[in-house]
């Protein structure tokens, strides 16, 4: 399948480069583009000095949730079947990534969520984080009837049919994995997750701050409550044959 690596980054000039070089020792024939959300450093440059194709946002979209929508339209509109986030600050392993893409390959899955706490190896988050993961995972496993074990996870992966879905017929904005996962799921996605090891970043610091990680419990919350009024019209789209 035509397997794309959308690698998303802000100001990961400390990180990106050895991101990147991770992706090239670990070539598994997969195509790779960075998503630079505005960044102010030079990102950019180094990506386009390692010969790596650069999507560049003018402007910072708020958070990582613009990338996202970034990398949906254009996976879509270059024609690929498979698309897998990996971040640029370098938590991701390369090495991860046939375990993330094989259920979209083998037609099993249409949403891969990469979970640190399966085997619980590996970099597990810090404990504050590790609470709101816990709380909002259990809610979304309630809901989809299904478990979920890392909800904020950003090593996923997508099928064809989720990337159509986010191209063409969701017309809202992203917010928060919260509303990502069950905006997916309503639509009709194969939700699967498998065990990944991750490690903390090297340099710089995560969009999770103090005041973010404050605001995420309520953030979280309203993007539930908001797909999940939704859920009767999201139901209604007819993926692609």
């Amino acid at each position: 399948m035509k397997t794309l690596i959308a690698v998303i980054a802000y100001n990961e000039e400390r990180n990106i480069a050895s991101a990147l070089k991770d992706l090239f020792a670990h070539d598994f024939g997969y195509d790779v583009v960075v998503i630079d959300n505005g960044s102010a450093d030079n990102t950019t440059e180094i990506c386009r000095s390692l010969g790596v194709r650069v999507l560049r946002h003018c402007v910072n979209a708020a958070g990582a949730m613009g990338t996202v929508t970034s990398y949906f339209r254009y996976g879509f509109e270059e024609g690929y079947d498979c698309l897998c986030q990996f971040d640029g600050d370098g938590q991701h392993l390369a090495g991860e990534l046939p375990k993330i893409c094989a259920p979209i390959q083998n037609g099993a899955a249409d949403y891969v969520i990469g979970s640190r706490f399966l085997e619980g190896k590996g970099f597990q988050s810090t404990f504050a984080r590790r609470l709101g993961i816990g709380l909002f995972s259990r809610l979304n496993s309630w809901i989809m009837k299904q478990p979920v074990t890392d909800v904020t996870s950003g090593f996923r992966a997508y099928s064809r049919s989720v990337m159509d879905f986010f191209a063409r017929a969701y017309p809202f904005e992203l917010h928060d994995t919260n509303q990502l996962l069950l905006a997916s799921f309503f639509s009709g996605a194969r939700v699967v997750e498998v065990p990944v090891r991750m490690r903390e970043r090297a340099h710089g610091i995560s969009e999770f701050d103090f005041l973010a990680s404050l605001a995420y419990p309520f953030v979280g919350a309203v993007n539930i409550a908001g797909v999940w009024l939704q859920r009767s019209r999201i139901q209604q789209y007819r993926k692609p044959t």
